[in-house]
């Protein structure tokens, strides 16, 4: 028959007792029957409120190894090619099902292939609900979307324990970025007149297509590996960083680029996607926008999204008043953020070149704006915290250098410390009477040239009250804005 999948007799007895659980104790006055540990109960004798049906050794019910060996015979008979199953029911539960089906059908290999699941893991830990750290699909998807489960789920081996944790959502949510990003910029070129622009290759255009078609070999040499789809997942993602090069450095020297070569790689890894269950609807690039077809949606609006973003980029270039600037730049970060998010349009600015729109989930892109909204208000805080403290540091500074070097130490705390002074202002007697030391003496002269030269520079300032009064006044402004924060 197929070869025991059984491990070590250490583990085997954990693994048995969990594999039993309930069913394996407590069977009363049959708790002696056994002959060896590892045997197994094909028919139970029913408790008390437990199913019950007829048999030669009384009314009992069938145990639970033999459930699926019957269902499976019935159904399939005496020969299974594939059987799956988690990999926590290698042993006992899928040895156990050949040793009594290949007894049953008198065979020698019941089944042909087992394909085992690797357990799901939540934060390292195996899911039970004993550990009350069970989470149902229904669960997950209040927090995530179905596309980014599966995504999970492909970026980890299908036969090896799969760890769900913040990490693990964080990588798929960002790999879905990428896409996405990937996707709108190339439906972006494909809405330009690019067929007016020059076609023939260069020798950039050929190095990145061959590149390309190394990592669709990639794609195809990882599927035929156990179906390693982490690393068929790699490569789609690094096709798309391929390609964002390739366009950067087209912009970067000024030349169109190849709108051909990069929509290959788009609707190449769009049909990868879609094979792997990512994307869900028929459409040649990228992921769906809802539940009709999103290129009849984006080829509805396309021409007046064109011409809102163009105008939109004529009225940021055209203001010149830098104070009407500020207020037609406010307004249209407004109809980015605000209008348009809300219908579902992602407007992404560029520096060198005129704005481009990508369709998108508003959802998505409201989650997105707050989020930029709270890190540049988390960054705002910052910079006025460090602003008041650099000011206050100044005032201190400046308040200080109001006092003329020879009142240094006849002034504020120093009066107290001394009792006779010199015609320069520096002490000569501690305040108990005592002569100052050489030392002492040395470092009140050092002190004083500080405060001669912080003072010349404060009355270099011209009217430096108002200047003093001035960065008061910054400090209380700063202080108050804080304040509402």
């Amino acid at each position: 028959g197929a070869p025991s999948s059984a491990p070590s007799s250490t583990a085997q007895q954990a693994q048995l007792a969990e594999g039993e659980g309930a069913l394996g104790v407590g069977l009363g006055a049959f708790a002696g029957e056994k002959r060896c540990p590892q045997d197994f109960a094909l028919w139970k004798c029913s408790k008390r409120g437990e199913p019950a049906w007829p048999s030669p050794w009384g009314p009992g019910r069938p145990g639970w190894h033999i459930e699926c060996s019957v269902m499976a015979s019935d159904l399939l008979g005496s020969n299974l090619d594939i059987h799956g199953g988690g990999s926590d029911l290698k042993f006992p539960h899928h040895d156990n099902e050949l040793a009594q089906s290949e007894g049953f059908h008198d065979t020698h290999q019941w089944c042909n292939y087992f394909l085992h699941a690797g357990r799901l893991d939540i934060k390292g830990l195996k899911m039970s609900k004993s550990l009350k750290n069970f989470i149902t699909i229904r669960q997950a998807l209040r927090e995530h979307t179905p596309r980014q489960i599966r995504l999970i789920f492909l970026l980890q081996a299908w036969d090896k324990p799969m760890n769900y944790t913040d990490q693990a959502v964080a990588d798929a949510k960002a790999k879905e970025q990428h896409f996405k990003n990937f996707f709108g910029a190339v439906k972006a070129l494909l809405r330009t007149d690019w067929p007016a622009a020059p076609q023939s290759w260069r020798d950039q255009e050929k190095r990145a297509q061959a590149r390309l078609l190394e990592l669709q070999a990639l794609v195809h040499r990882s599927l035929l590996d156990n179906f390693d789809t982490p690393s068929a997942m790699q490569a789609l993602v690094e096709m798309v960083t391929l390609m964002n090069k390739y366009a950067e450095a087209c912009r970067a020297e000024q030349v169109p680029v190849r709108v051909l070569l990069v929509k290959k790689a788009a609707v190449y890894i769009t049909k990868m996607l879609r094979i792997f269950g990512v994307v869900t609807a028929g459409d040649e690039i990228g992921f769906p926008l809802g539940a009709g077809p999103a290129d009849d949606l984006e080829k509805a609006v396309s021409p007046y999204l064109d011409a809102m973003v163009a105008f939109r980029d004529s009225v940021r270039g055209a203001t010149k008043d830098p104070q009407m600037k500020a207020a037609v730049l406010k307004e249209c970060d407004a109809l980015r953020d605000d209008t348009l998010a809300n219908l579902g349009v992602r407007v992404e600015d560029a520096s060198n070149g005129p704005s481009i729109w990508k369709m998108d989930d508003p959802a998505v892109l409201r989650r997105e704006i707050e989020e930029k909204r709270r890190k540049a208000a988390e960054a705002a805080l910052k910079r006025d915290q460090e602003k008041l403290g650099k000011k206050q540091k100044e005032l201190v500074k400046w308040t200080g250098a109001l006092v003329p070097p020879a009142e240094l130490f006849k002034s504020g705390a120093n009066r107290t410390k001394y009792s006779e002074w010199d015609e320069d202002g520096l002490p000569t007697k501690t305040a108990q009477g005592e002569d100052m030391t050489k030392n002492a003496l040395k470092a009140c002269r050092k002190e004083q040239a500080q405060q001669a030269r912080v003072h010349d520079e404060l009355l270099a300032k011209g009217d430096f009250e108002a200047f003093i009064a001035d960065l008061r006044a910054e400090v209380d402004a700063l202080q108050a804005t804080l304040a509402t924060r």
